[in-house]
Formats: C-alpha cells, structure tokens, sequence
C-alpha cells in the first residue's frame, strides 16, 4: 500500500482569500484542539498525522483517523495576518514547517520546534467546509497537498480545489462526525462555528435567518438561531 506525503506544491499566485477563524483557547481559556481530513475523495478517512519523531523520512502523513491519537491533533496558533495559523501537533509539540526537501519534482515539509513567522499558513474556505491551506513566497502560493508516494501528487487545474487533495476539513475535538466518512460520502453534517454555517457533504443547501430571509451561506452572521435545508434535511443551527 502506498503512503499519503504531505507536500507543498508552488503554482500561480491566488486572489481574494477569504479569512476563516479557529479560536486557539476556549472561553475557560483551555486550548482548543483540531484534527485535520484530506476532502480528497480518495483519501476519505485519513487525517494529518505528525511522524516527525518516527525517525522517518517523512515528518507528515495521512494517517486512519483514530479517536484518541494525540499526533492527529493540532493546536492553531494565530498568525500575524488574518486567517493565517501556525499548526502545533499535540503529542510531539512541534509545528508544521513551510520549509521542507525535495521529493523529485515536489517539495516534501518539515517540521520547527519554536513558534516563527514564516510558518505562517493561511487558511482560506472553498465551500462545504473546505479549505485550502497554503502560503506565500513572494508572488507564488504554495498549496499543501496529501500526495501518493508511489505517483507524486496530482497534476491539477489551478482554479479549482474542491475535493481534491489540496482540500481539507477542519473540526475541534467533539465535533468529528462518528464516521470520518461523513464529512466527504453522501451523509450531510451541519454545524455552527466561528459564526458561520458549516454544511459538509453537499453543495445543494440554503440558511435562513428566524424571520425566513435566505442569507448568504458562507457570510459571517450575527448571533441567532439560523434554518439550513440541505439535501431534504432542515435543521435549526444556534450561531452563538
């Protein structure tokens, strides 16, 4: 079986990036923690795991989500810029690195063990709960992308990511679907966080506000109780 790396890929420069928030402590001032899944269809089922203290070649892989894997959990520690994050792994304390080696023709990431600027990385929303993570050097973005070691990481059409293997989901601890299969295979998951409606498992979906007023699914909404239809299903969603 092939392993899953976790490579940075340089491509063209990318406009409009949208800011999304994960709180790093809660309101009692406890650290939030989060797993990370490929949106990769493929891929479905593993998540971000640290094996930088494996000895290995590789200090980043897809792994099988295991509930209580403290190397599958990672701290966001708010960056300079808005939107951007540095990735802190639970067990092992270090941080994802935008530095790395190159793999033939794809540049393989490392880890650091101090917090630094220039592991800055910038999550931006791609719809349905996705994300992109990358950053900037100069006027190049570089995407992270889970690739399969036996290939190299796909070739890709710049201007679309959703669902492939530079897309990721993003859940706190607690809210992890039963099955990480729900966040990618036909089962719907709708939840609130950050102010924002998160609908995982379609495209197809409409929030309203109390008063019936459809609003805009991925804006930023005042505090209330909001009606999401999604694949037949309505549900009231509390955005705090």
């Amino acid at each position: 079986m092939n392993r899953y790396l976790i490579y940075i890929l340089m491509c063209v420069p990318t406009v409009g990036a949208l800011a999304q928030d994960y709180p790093e402590k809660d309101d009692n001032g406890a650290t939030i923690y989060y797993k990370i899944f490929s949106a990769a269809p493929r891929n479905n089922g593993l998540c971000l795991q640290d094996e930088s203290k494996n000895d290995g070649k590789y200090a980043y892989l897809l792994a099988e989500h295991e509930t209580d894997n403290k190397f599958q959990e990672w701290q966001f520690v708010p960056g300079d810029a808005p939107g951007c994050y540095l990735l802190r792994n639970r067990a092992t304390y270090r941080y994802v690195s935008t530095t790395g080696d190159w793999i033939n023709s794809f540049y393989a990431i490392t880890f650091a063990t101090k917090k630094a600027i220039d592991n800055e990385i910038l999550f931006t929303p791609i719809g349905d709960g996705q994300v992109t993570m990358t950053y900037k050097n100069g006027t190049t973005t570089h995407y992270m992308l889970a690739g399969d070691s036996g290939a190299g990481p796909d070739i890709f059409d710049g201007t679309s990511h959703y669902s492939t293997n530079r897309a990721w989901y993003v859940f706190p601890l607690g809210t992890v679907p039963v099955t990480a299969a729900e966040a990618k295979q036909g089962s719907v998951t709708i939840q609130a966080f950050n102010r924002r409606i998160v609908v995982s498992g379609t495209r197809d979906y409409r929030v309203y506000d109390i008063q019936g007023r459809e609003v805009e699914a991925d804006s930023e909404l005042l505090p209330g109780i909001y009606v999401v239809e999604a694949e037949g299903e309505v549900k009231n969603v509390l955005v705090r």
